[in-house]
């Protein structure tokens, strides 16, 4: 597939049926190889597609810079947020991939990325899973054509000790989401800015349900 982005790609056995499939958008400073683990259950019924972010930062890589305010520095965001939807559908036709079934999985920035993601792209998403993440100010304006996110089943998930992300911003965005009709699940652990294996667990019996 032709595409700006580095990703990693892994598919399930061949067949005539479509597949479900899982986007990874990684946080700043890590790489496409970071959240693999997580979705290591779905290798053999889903395909899985981890994108790189393309800006080099140490020690990894990042989707785009931050402005001091904590926000996403626009003209980067604007970028990516095209470029990644542009990934999202020419994967679904190169791959014949089942529309109903599309899931964005991300962590802190990449949970930024697959947000908004869900708020331009509508019906093409079908689940979110966001870990300790929010969505920036701007993707919430008028500015971006938004579809509805009623069908939308999104969890959400930070932990209580984030210093990086603060926990108030990850309950922000569960009602934002809950204020669109979407159904939200928001969970908290006594954590920092990582994922706990409970929070894996959990991600995965989500990813599940039907």
């Amino acid at each position: 597939m032709k595409t700006s982005f580095v990703f990693e790609h892994s598919a399930p056995e061949e067949s005539e049926k479509k597949k479900p499939a899982i986007f990874l958008f990684h946080g700043y400073g890590s790489d496409e190889r970071d959240l693999l683990s997580l979705v290591e259950d779905f290798k053999e019924t889903h395909h899985i597609f981890s994108l790189r972010g393309p800006i080099t930062v140490f020690p990894g890589y990042a989707f785009w810079n931050f402005e001091e305010n904590g926000q996403p520095v626009r003209v980067e965001f604007d970028d990516v947020l095209r470029s990644a939807q542009v990934f999202i559908n020419d994967a679904i036709h190169e791959y014949n991939l089942d529309t109903e079934n599309i899931i964005l999985l991300g962590f802190s920035q990449g949970a930024m990325l697959a947000q908004s993601l869900a708020l331009i792209m509508g019906e093409s998403i079908s689940k979110v899973v966001v870990l300790s993440g929010y969505i920036p100010d701007f993707a919430k304006e008028d500015r971006y054509t938004k579809k509805s996110v009623k069908h939308l089943k999104i969890f959400i998930s930070h932990g209580i000790d984030d210093v990086v992300v603060p926990y108030q911003w990850g309950e922000e965005s569960s009602e934002y989401f809950k204020s669109l009709g979407a159904d939200v699940t928001f969970k908290s652990y006594t954590s920092g800015h990582f994922v706990t294996l409970e929070n894996r667990d959990d991600l995965v019996e989500f990813i599940k349900e039907k």
